[in-house]
């Protein structure tokens, strides 16, 4: 609805159809029932007279619209509320995307509050945009300031707004609400009421709850009477072991813990996730520990008698791709240790470069917290996070790793063809029953000797690695390689050498830990394992670097390169050390070129020591002092040589402050006109 010019109600065009309809319309403007101003394509522009209409026709658009005069100054204020819902305000009340409001029992807003608090704060922006804008104010109602707050007083009662309409209380809310936000517009009394309940504070909740709780699973009315009695002794009302029992199911998921266990409260009221297989190799790597269930022989000596275990079991760390559960690396040992595991995953990456012919990282880990510290700053979580690498730490669950299905029925359908299987001629229900004690006893005086168990899983896992898949066309190592080769994303995080011995490498230690490695001209040189090695140092390290310790860290599947480090600015791989044949008839293709560049790099190195001495000499020059004649003078102090340096450059009384200590030599006597002077 609007003004024409001639200052008469009238309603546009849209307004009567809805009220009317078009071919009322027509027939209406037809036979002159109606007065309409202005005409234009598809009678846009055109108004029709309020107060031409017939009493019975007014009554019909009031029942629409309501009274039209009070309508038509109301009306900009709910088209701008209409045009400018405030999306952000739903969102919050709403509690989109877990980013929004929540009430104190962790559920949502009632949607009747959503909507009632997000039209208030529709409202208050629309009432702020014309409280701060003049010109929208001026052109929107042609009304002051004064008039304005009382037209919103009565929008807010008409349109029932949540907001108050005295123009005092109101400006307070719009106040509290620019500083607070959308909270303050919840009416937070109006929820969490507990009034209606037996049992409603902390206390007497927590008490009754404990009593629930406890493992002994005491039955609702033993409960009930024992909560009486303390309830009686504590001023709090009785109740019925109906209570009990309603409290009990109604709120089992905060008892079900301390009733049955982790293990129950994580089935039966921890959300499932369903997930999906990765598309390709190296995407997501699985690693556990399993006390593999083969029994060996393990004899021992002491004090001079022979001791006979004929039921050891040893332990192996396995790293396998969870694309179709392929091993891709093994360790065995007596117990699980973090060198066990560090050695499991060099083996996974020496056997990736087996099959690829390069060292590729795998981009997710999922393993269990073995030994792990909570901040994840130890030593085995460094070496898991891959220099940076994702680490995701599984439930305690088995269910929640892939690698558990390996270790199950293609593990066990493997093993019960060894005569040592410790489940073997098991009586019923699969790899897991129980097994027959009295034939394993029979068989154990030939189990095998512990010393042929590495043998054994080497084995095991070969016959794992080319098992067929289930639709049985490709065993489990051909589909693997067959996916790497098809996946750029499989092939991404190729890993350079150094990179690869930086992750997986093992760090030299020396016999004595005295000791140290350092950097010297005969290049670097230790014993591993009683092996000789001796390894080049790149020319740019002399002669800075001589005689510096490092540290030295080795792959040891590849001795070939190593990384060395002072963890400071001294790093690089370096390869061993090829000896340059003394005589002519033994050098080969490429002996001479080597030699060359060798000689090249001594002449560098040369060339920098006698460029240390030129650069000095150029800035002592510069700076006009005569090391020679400070010697000739017979003393050659520090604090001298300084003074004559602050005298020649002219700063002496900005450095007077500085002590110079020399405990050997005299103390120079003060300098007052140059230093030739005081000698």
């Amino acid at each position: 609805m609007k003004y024409n010019e001639e200052n008469n109600l009238c309603l546009e065009h849209a307004e009567y159809l809805a009220c009317f309809g078009l071919h009322s319309y027509k027939n209406h403007k037809k036979r002159g029932e109606i007065k309409v101003y202005g005409r234009g394509c598809n009678e846009n522009g055109v108004l029709i007279d309020y107060e031409s209409l017939p009493p019975e026709r007014k009554a019909i658009v009031k029942e629409k619209y309501g009274n039209p005069y009070e309508y038509i100054v109301k009306q900009p204020l709910t088209d701008w509320v209409t045009i400018n819902w405030n999306q952000k305000a739903f969102d919050f009340y709403n509690n989109t995307n877990g980013k929004g409001y929540t009430l104190p029992n962790g559920l949502n807003l009632p949607e009747k509050y959503r909507d009632k608090y997000t039209k208030a704060a529709t409202y208050i922006d629309a009432i702020s945009h014309y409280t701060t804008d003049k010109q929208a104010l001026k052109r929107d109602f042609n009304i002051k300031m004064a008039a304005f707050w009382s037209i919103v007083a009565d929008v807010i009662k008409a349109e029932k707004v949540g907001l108050p309409p005295n123009e005092t209380r109101l400006k307070e809310k719009i106040k509290a609400y620019k500083a607070q936000g959308f909270p303050a517009l919840i009416e937070a009394y109006r929820f969490g009421n507990d009034n209606s309940k037996k049992v409603k504070d902390q206390e007497a909740e927590d008490t009754l709850m404990n009593l629930i709780a406890l493992d002994n699973k005491h039955d609702d009315v033993v409960i009930s009477q024992a909560y009486n009695m303390w309830a009686i002794e504590n001023g709090r009302k009785t109740i019925t072991p109906q209570a009990v029992g309603y409290r009990r199911r109604e709120h089992y998921h905060e008892v079900v813990m301390a009733r049955e266990g982790k293990a129950a409260a994580y089935n039966k009221y921890n959300k499932q996730i369903k997930q999906a297989r990765p598309m390709a190799p190296l995407m997501l790597i699985n690693s556990d520990d399993n006390v593999l269930d083969l029994y060996f022989t393990e004899t021992t000596y002491s004090n001079g008698r022979k001791n006979t275990n004929r039921y050891y079991r040893p332990v192996m760390y396995v790293v396998i791709d969870a694309l179709n559960d392929y091993v891709l690396g093994y360790a065995v040992g007596e117990t699980v240790t973090i060198e066990l595991i560090k050695e499991a995953y060099r083996n996974a990456m020496a056997h990736i470069i087996e099959l690829t012919g390069g060292a590729y990282l795998w981009h997710q880990i999922k393993t269990d917290k073995w030994s792990i510290d909570p901040a994840l700053k130890g030593d085995l979580a460094t070496f898991l996070k891959m220099g940076g690498e994702t680490l995701f730490f599984t439930a305690s669950v088995a269910q929640s790793k892939y690698i558990e299905r390996v270790f199950g029925k293609p593990l066990h359908k493997i093993l019960k063809m060894y005569p040592n299987y410790s489940g073997a001629n098991i009586t019923a229900h699969g790899a897991n029953a129980r097994p027959n004690a009295e034939a394993l006893q029979k068989r154990s005086a030939s189990f095998p000797d512990k010393q042929h168990a590495p043998a054994v899983i080497e084995m095991t896992i070969n016959q794992l690695r080319h098992s067929l898949m289930p639709d049985g066309e490709l065993t489990r190592q051909e589909y693997w390689l067959k996916a790497f080769h098809e996946s750029q994303l499989s092939q991404s995080k190729r890993l350079s050498v150094e990179r690869k011995i930086e992750i997986l490498g093992v760090k030299h230690q020396l016999r004595d830990p005295r000791e140290s490695l350092r950097l010297q001209p005969a290049g670097l040189n230790f014993q591993l394992n009683n092996i000789k090695y001796s390894f080049d140092i790149p020319a740019k390290y002399f002669p800075e670097c001589v005689n510096k310790k490092v540290d030295v860290y080795y792959d040891p599947a590849d001795m070939s390169q190593v990384l060395v480090t002072d963890h400071n600015g001294i790093r690089f791989v370096t390869s061993q050390y090829v000896l340059q044949p003394s005589a002519v008839a033994d050098m080969h293709d490429g002996h001479g070129q080597m030699l060359h560049d060798r000689k090249q790099e001594k002449k560098a190195i040369t060339q920098k020591l006698e460029d240390f001495v030129t650069s000095r000499q150029e800035r002592l020059q510069r700076a006009e002092i005569d090391a020679q004649s400070i010697l000739q003078a017979g003393v050659l102090v520090k604090a001298i040589n300084h003074k004559a340096q602050k005298q020649i450059g002219g700063y002496e009384d900005q450095y007077d402050d500085v002590l110079i200590e020399h405990k050997t030599a005299p103390k120079a006597p003060k300098i007052t006109q140059s230093i030739y002077d005081e000698m």
